[in-house]
């Protein structure tokens, strides 16, 4: 693997390619597409795009529109102009083993023929460390020649996808947010800059079974898109432990951009409600908009380098920051002071009074040391696989 520059803010870290056929790699590079990891194949490809969810309405045409640990979408077009729900959204999806069919009790995007199902690990890979950005642009590629999406573009068998993948350009620190009505919301800079980017509408108060938080990590990031940050409470579980079955394994919880929320009715103690106190939830205002909403967070996550990861805190009784408890299943009082008194086994008065999410120093040695270990994990894996009149199997 070739050595690989500390890169400025804005610059591409990396960039993902998808042949969208049966078993066509999934391939990952350093250096802008001069050399390439293979992390995965797909074992059935896209053939259709299909109508999205609503919060995809605010990413713009041709690049993804939500990354989560257990899939990717790609916005490719809409059927009608409007604002929020009234804009039909067009997706195609990019999806982990775990997650070709539906576990028990999920609840989100569903994408059927518009799904390019891979055998990678959820949590793993593009689904974590070499994960997009929201907003980051997606090409296709012809004769080594990258163009945009066409509008109304529908995924074909044998299509190249070039996902490109560059550094935020805000260097944030953190995001804190008093968990409180009309708490505020507050960015600050490696450069000692801070500021007041929103306020709190309505306070967290819960924890939720919340898809793909199984492969997630306390304290992770789960999911981005324009309309929602997932944050997980629950331990990752071996690829082999299936989410939704007869042992719970999900938790987590959400922060929602106003108007988005309101235009789903969102009133779950799960769900915390940011946006500009002056409009609420009137029109349109933070949805789809950095550092929140689009193209400051991923799911970059390193189990043996916290500094390295994206992580979320708390504070209790207005006290120090603390890490983020393990919590597992539904609990719509998990951050009352009883509830989470039995949780941390102690005496608390007021509850989570704050969460902050820290973001990740970037280390490019770290990305591609990551990225060498998927690659060899992933070859080790599928070294079993033999062909047999015609079929492919793989060996336990």
């Amino acid at each position: 693997m070739p050595a690989v520059a500390r890169l400025a803010a804005g610059d591409e870290s990396y960039r993902i390619r998808i042949r969208n056929q049966s078993e066509g790699l999934v391939q990952i590079s350093l250096d802008k597409g001069v050399n390439w990891s293979a992390a995965g194949r797909v074992k059935h490809p896209a053939n259709a795009r299909i109508v999205g969810f609503m919060a995809s309405s605010y990413a713009p045409h041709g690049t993804v529109a939500a990354t989560a640990t257990h899939g990717i979408r790609i916005k490719t077009g809409q059927y009608s102009l409007g604002v929020g729900k009234a804009q039909k959204t067009m997706l195609f999806s990019i999806e982990p083993l775990q997650f070709a069919s539906k576990p028990s009790g999920f609840g989100g995007h569903t994408s059927r023929s518009s799904g390019i199902y891979t055998d990678i690990y959820a949590g793993h890979s593009i689904f974590r460390n070499q994960s997009p950005y929201v907003g980051s642009p997606v090409y296709l590629e012809k004769q080594h020649r990258l163009a945009p999406l066409p509008e109304d573009y529908t995924p074909a068998v044998g299509d190249v996808f070039v996902i490109i993948v560059n550094r935020p350009g805000d260097q944030i620190s953190s995001v804190e947010f008093q968990n409180k009505k009309q708490g505020s919301v507050v960015a600050k800079y490696a450069n000692g800059k801070q500021e007041t980017i929103a306020c709190v509408i309505k306070p967290v108060l819960g924890i939720g079974r919340y898809d793909g938080t199984t492969y997630t990590g306390v304290g992770a990031v789960n999911t981005n898109h324009s309309g929602v940050l997932t944050i997980s409470n629950a331990p990752v579980c071996e690829p082999a432990i299936q989410e939704g079955g007869t042992q719970e394994t999900r938790g987590g919880f959400m922060i929602q951009p106003a108007f988005h929320a309101a235009q789903q009715g969102e009133q779950s103690p799960q769900v915390m409600i940011v946006g500009p106190a002056s409009l609420a939830s009137q029109t349109p205002q933070i949805e789809g908009t950095a550092p929140l909403f689009a193209g400051s967070i991923n799911l970059t996550r390193y189990e043996n380098s916290p500094q390295h990861s994206f992580r979320a805190e708390i504070r209790v009784d207005d006290g120090d920051w603390q890490a983020m408890p393990g919590i597992v299943g539904r609990f719509d009082d998990a951050f009352s002071p009883a509830r989470l008194s039995s949780f941390l086994n102690r005496k608390i008065t007021a509850g989570v009074t704050a969460i902050r999410l820290l973001f990740p120093e970037y280390d490019a040695a770290l990305l591609a040391n990551d990225l060498k270990q998927e690659a060899s994990d992933y070859a080790k894996r599928v070294s079993g696989i033999r062909k047999i009149t015609g079929t492919t199997s793989i060996r336990p």
